[in-house]
């Protein structure tokens, strides 16, 4: 028996009739008798067509950053629509946008709006090409930067027997349809390994255009940079005249309001935002320093969406900085997260199961294994298995996390100490008959 109710079913089935395999995302197919229809959503929770409350930590893979239906979000998003959304010109509402978002993330002199992480990170590479001459992009294994080709290659959910040598990495590629010729610019290197970097910067230096990476991998965990290693990232992209790109579409405006850089320190040529910023909402922004962002004013670069600055994804962004600003929903994010981390971490030596949580108190991983994981590589020593029992005993009593041991939990500032208190009972109960 699966996870649908009778209602949920047959709005599946009712949905599989007109979306391929009842879904607009790969990601969202679960099985046909487990992928959820939701009906709505409220503060932190979601509820299926069926009526079935869970507590939800997927929050869309991490947008939902103050709640589902915020109030204040969607008033002023309602208030946009109402004066008409898309025009071929700028709009008061996203220069206020763009102004909030620079208050916000004080590195940044110059942006412009798209509406997808795939389309930030797309238009920043393009940028880089641009700017250094250069034609090779550097990622790093088990890191998603969205769904263009230029990117989809050792993507978390890889074979990590298919990755090659750790001193000559393989870059998998990760769906069919992308040209052959397209792997040929691309390098992929392990996260944490600055050796592995500096070799490749060496052989390759004078040939790579940008080196795009996520501050802490938030498709893998939420595995944190170990000290010294984003500064060393910085030091190295200096020294060959390479453009750093932060992709911070799951870290911009979820570790705190200036994202990443903030949270450690390191300052890059571009970053590439979404997700948080509009609290669910469709808007993402390219960002960086003048001497890169504006490259696009002098002309010859193409940075074009007919529904870039659109009036509700700017008014999201603004009305989500604005709240974000107060510094609240951090300090409730970070009250829950801490709690949950540490419950969990708790549970886990009670049971007497070898894990680990990773990551920061916005958003973090579990990993069932004897060492905490630092690369993707580690993926290899992961009970996934575990892990998939245990997430599936948790969502039937009512506890949404994603149930890809790779994908880190959210918190969203919604999220309540009682919620935080039927997670851990919902947890330890599930993890008690997964080891039977």
């Amino acid at each position: 028996m699966g996870l649908q109710g009778p209602k949920t079913a047959k709005w599946f089935e009712r949905g599989k009739s007109a979306l391929v395999d009842g879904v607009s995302s790969n990601y969202r197919y679960w099985g046909d008798d487990d992928t959820l229809v939701i009906d709505r959503g409220d503060g932190a929770h979601v509820y299926d067509m069926d009526g079935n409350r869970y507590i939800d930590y997927q929050l869309g893979f991490g947008p939902i950053i103050l709640g589902h239906g915020d109030a204040a979000v969607a008033a002023a998003v309602a208030e946009a629509a109402a004066d008409g959304v898309t025009f071929a010109m700028t709009t008061a509402r996203e220069i206020e946008a763009a102004e909030a978002f620079c208050d916000a993330v004080p590195w940044v002199e110059g942006l412009r709006f798209t509406n997808t992480g795939t389309e930030a990170t797309m238009h920043a590479i393009r940028l880089a090409r641009a700017h250094t001459g250069r034609e090779l992009i550097v990622k790093f294994e088990g890191a998603y930067h969205g769904a263009h080709d230029y990117v989809l290659f050792s993507v978390s959910g890889a074979p990590v027997d298919s990755l090659g040598s750790r001193r000559s990495p393989v870059p998998l590629q990760d769906s069919s349809g992308i040209p052959e010729a397209i792997r040929s610019l691309i390098r992929v290197v392990p996260f944490n390994d600055l050796e592995a970097m500096e070799q490749l910067f060496r052989r390759e230096g004078h040939l790579i255009a940008a080196m795009i990476v996520e501050p802490m991998l938030g498709n893998f965990m939420g595995v944190m940079p170990e000290d010294g290693y984003l500064e060393g990232l910085r030091r190295i992209c200096d020294e060959h005249g390479s453009v750093l790109i932060f992709d911070e579409v799951k870290t911009g405006f979820r570790m705190g309001l200036g994202g990443a850089s903030e949270a450690f320190g390191v300052v890059p040529d571009l970053g590439t935002f979404a997700k948080s910023m509009g609290n669910g909402f469709p808007v993402a922004a390219i960002a960086g320093r003048n001497e890169i962002i504006q490259d696009w004013a002098a002309g010859g670069v193409l940075q074009a969406g007919t529904y870039s600055g659109n009036g509700i994804g700017v008014a999201a962004a603004k009305a989500t900085i604005d709240i974000l600003a107060t510094g609240e929903p951090y300090a409730a994010i970070e009250k829950t997260g801490t709690t949950l981390m540490s419950g969990i971490e708790g549970i886990l030596a009670e049971e007497g199961v070898p894990g680990h949580i990773v990551g920061h108190w916005s958003m973090f991983g579990i990993s069932f294994s004897e060492e905490a994981p630092r690369q993707y590589r580690d993926y290899a020593n992961v009970d996934e298995d575990l892990y998939g029992r245990v997430i599936l005993g948790m969502i039937g009593r009512g506890v949404l996390p994603v149930d890809d041991s790779s994908e880190p939990w959210f918190i969203s500032a919604a999220h309540s100490a009682e919620d935080v208190a039927l997670t851990l009972e919902a947890f330890g109960d599930s993890l008690q008959d997964a080891k039977k």
